[in-house]
């Protein structure tokens, strides 16, 4: 899809702007925290599972999106939006809801075109969760 197309279908808006949303947001991160108070190992297992579980879809995304394979793409990058929503991770997540919004209509481009933002984005994510819970 174009810039223009995008334009035409999105208002006067263009690209959306995702670096307004936080990496994590500290909401999920506390509600995360107060619950695992007694047990602050379970929130590395959290955060381990997180990192261990988006790294797999990341790469079957990736793989999909090489393969144009729409059915598998849209099947993972939802899982994928999921495991965001649920960790707190904002940015991510609305990336990802973007992409997947698209791809349900038909635009499978956008995909390809922020597929590299969210790998970037994702990139830094899994490092302030390994310097914040995981050292």
């Amino acid at each position: 899809m174009d810039k223009k197309n995008f334009e035409e279908n999105n208002g006067d808006r263009s690209y959306p702007d995702f670096e307004q949303f936080p990496m994590l947001n500290d909401r999920n991160i506390e509600k995360f925290q107060s619950l695992t108070t007694e047990q602050p190992e379970i929130l590395k297992e959290i955060m381990n599972s997180f990192i261990e579980e988006s790294t797999v879809l990341m790469k079957d995304i990736e793989k999909a999106i090489n393969e144009s394979d729409h059915e598998k793409f849209q099947e993972y990058v939802h899982t994928l939006k999921g495991l965001f929503a649920t960790i707190g991770a904002s940015r991510l997540f609305e990336i990802s809801k973007f992409i997947d919004d698209n791809n349900k209509k038909e635009n499978f481009d956008v995909a390809r075109k922020y597929f590299p933002e969210l790998k970037k984005y994702f990139t830094e994510l899994q490092r302030i969760i390994k310097e914040k819970f995981l050292q």
